[in-house]
């Protein structure tokens, strides 16, 4: 694929892709979603662009964390600092890292100094389904959801009682062990997963750009484990308590250290709720949500201790759905969100509250399709943000759908920006004069969903104004994304076949450049057959250039650090999986099978080939 794939090629593609799904099969599983909306529904019923991963995907994938599972998908870019375990930042839709907000089941677990979650820590064996919803839906979730939102959902209890057994090893000294049981008896429902990965990994920064780094391998340890149990207390009433919680121990590299330096960080991220979902009539279900968690890192160099951050979020929700008619739903909900940093450093302030109400609606005219919604998120230490959301489809046969949508968000500004202590030698620190992030967005698509064939074509705009740059912070920045996303999925001559492409021009208004570690151009296609107990499947992932900066360059008399280009690349991936019997499967994956050599942040080293074997149990049902 060339360095960088024309638009005309994108616009081909786009229509040979539509037309062709008219004769394709696709296999879509467990096709109902709520993110989208925050109430269930059929996927191709979802106005805003919206993906979900299935169980049954994600064991095909053989990824071990999430970071490594978003890679590919439609409007996705990760820039990752190092191998497994390596910080990992999250773009939507070329939004920034801190634009796109992560849930664990409808809970934030991310850090409120950074604003970012800690992906890289998520693992898998514990995830029953991911939900993607690409756009601007701050008015259903607030903070954040700039860009989208990413929704992992642990296991959930269905069905009969079982358990599973899982084992993988490979390359660079890479093992994992996983191990569930779940079901549903009567009227309990539960879960319990845990898994634990090691790797001796790579070394994580590239010593011939960074002389100063160590050059040994950086490996990282993993240990992660989530529950659940529910009781019917009652008819149409249900009370349960679910947790999550990834301790992961990573081995990194100082750019700016010595050769002989050892740094790791111990991170821990975290969420238990208690939730009451009841039936009060036929047409108001109601969702009471107690919940706790956050993001914990502690950071160490050569033994010692050089700093620690911890988030706890404390978490209150009450979802009401009410039902006008069949075709028309109205949702209400009031949150609290507590926030409390405990840190080795002198914030200024070390908690705030945040206390918010929604208002949203779904419904269906014959043809035509209406999604709105309004939020108000009133923050104790920088003020009130409004946002809202008002969504349109329209049926132009039983199987071919119009969608437009426009919205605003916003993005409260961290801990670090608001309150980060003064340095007595260097100055700076935190502004608490501070406003939030702003964005407007606007969308329009068509979309093609017959039984199980689905397709869509989506051209977005995302214009942020108030953006915090600078040191200290302040609101200056300006910013805008413009695109195109194609998503199809489809079967052919015995085939499934998934294919997404993304064209966006992601730009920096104040000085006219492409925003840093984003392409223009990325994308991704996976083919895949059953013949009999075989299963062979192929993947590509292609990436345009990206803008960065110098690892360890700087301006000589500004300081600024030194711009520099990350090359394109095209990586392959191959899977392989045959089921011995009804209760044991055998899987392989290669990865990065021509051994490319490539960069998702200036300096740091990715992985190069490799071969993992894995052996599923669980017995038949």
């Amino acid at each position: 694929m060339s360095r960088h794939y024309p638009f005309w090629s994108f616009t081909l593609a786009t229509a040979l892709a539509l037309s062709f799904c008219a004769q394709a099969r696709a296999q879509q599983e467990d096709a109902v979603v709520v993110t989208a909306s925050r109430i269930e529904q059929q996927i191709e019923d979802a106005i805003p662009n919206t993906t979900v991963i299935t169980a049954r995907q994600i064991r095909d994938s053989g990824a071990p964390d999430l970071s490594t599972l978003l890679r590919g998908q439609p409007g996705v870019e990760i820039a990752q600092s190092g191998g497994l375990g390596g910080a990992s930042t999250l773009f939507l839709r070329g939004g920034s890292g801190n634009h796109a907000l992560v849930l664990i089941d409808g809970m934030r677990i991310e850090s409120a100094t950074l604003g970012t979650a800690s992906i890289e820590h998520l693992m898998l064996d514990e995830v029953e389904r991911v939900e993607i919803v690409r756009g601007n839906v701050s008015a259903l979730y607030g903070s954040g959801a700039m860009g989208g939102v990413v929704q992992v959902f642990t296991r959930s209890g269905a069905g009969a009682p079982g358990a599973s057994v899982s084992a993988m090893a490979g390359s660079r000294g890479t093992h994992k062990l996983g191990a569930s049981y779940s079901g549903r008896s009567e009227a309990t429902r539960y879960s319990i997963a845990a898994s634990q990965l090691e790797t001796a990994g790579f070394s994580a920064i590239d010593p011939l750009q960074a002389p100063g780094a160590n050059p040994d391998r950086d490996g990282y340890r993993n240990t992660s484990v989530s529950g659940l149990v529910a009781q019917k207390i009652a008819p149409g009433h249900e009370l349960g308590l679910r947790f999550f919680r990834a301790r992961g121990r990573t081995e990194y590299d100082n750019a700016f250290g010595a050769p002989t330096d050892l740094d790791r960080s111990n991170n821990v991220v975290r969420s238990a709720a208690v939730f009451l979902d009841s039936r009060l009539s036929e047409t108001w279900r109601s969702r009471l949500t107690l919940a706790g968690g956050g993001d914990r890192s502690t950071n160490f160099a050569n033994g010692a201790s050089t700093g620690r951050y911890d988030t706890r979020n404390r978490q209150t929700q009450w979802q009401n759905d009410i039902s006008l008619t069949r075709d028309h739903t109205l949702t209400a909900s009031a949150e609290h969100l507590a926030q409390q940093v405990d840190s080795t450093v002198g914030y200024a302030r070390t908690g705030r509250d945040v206390d918010s109400l929604s208002l949203g609606y779904s419904g269906r005219f014959a043809a035509h399709q209406l999604q709105a919604g309004a939020r108000q998120d009133r923050y104790s230490d920088f003020g009130t943000a409004a946002t809202g959301l008002v969504g349109y489809g329209y049926s132009l046969t039983d199987a071919w759908k119009l969608t437009a949508m426009k919205s605003t968000a916003f993005r409260a500004p961290t801990f670090n920006e608001l309150f980060w202590p003064a340095d007595p030698v260097w100055g700076g620190g935190g502004n608490p004069n501070l406003r939030s992030e702003r964005s407007r967005s606007s969308e329009a698509g068509i979309q093609y969903a017959h039984g199980t064939r689905l397709a869509r074509v989506v051209f977005f705009r995302t214009v942020y104004s108030d953006l915090i740059a600078g040191w200290p912070p302040v609101n200056v920045a300006r910013a805008h994304v413009s695109g195109t996303e194609l998503t199809w999925s489809g079967e052919f001559a015995g085939w499934r076949a998934r294919l997404n492409m993304t064209h966006q021009n992601p730009i920096d208004d104040d000085t006219g450049q492409v925003l840093r570690r984003r392409a223009r151009n990325f994308g991704s296609a996976e083919v895949s057959r059953e013949i009999g107990d075989l299963r062979i499947a192929g993947e590509v992932i292609s990436s345009g250039a990206r803008p960065d900066f110098d690892i360890v360059a700087f301006d000589p008399v500004t300081f600024a650090p030194v711009p520099v280009s990350l090359e394109s690349y095209t990586l392959v991936n191959l899977g392989l999986r045959y089921r011995i019997d009804k209760s044991l499967e055998l899987s392989a994956r290669a990865e990065n099978v021509t051994d490319r050599h490539y960069q998702l942040a200036h300096g740091y080293n990715t992985a190069p080939r490799g071969v993992f074997l894995g052996l599923r149990w669980q017995p038949a049902k």
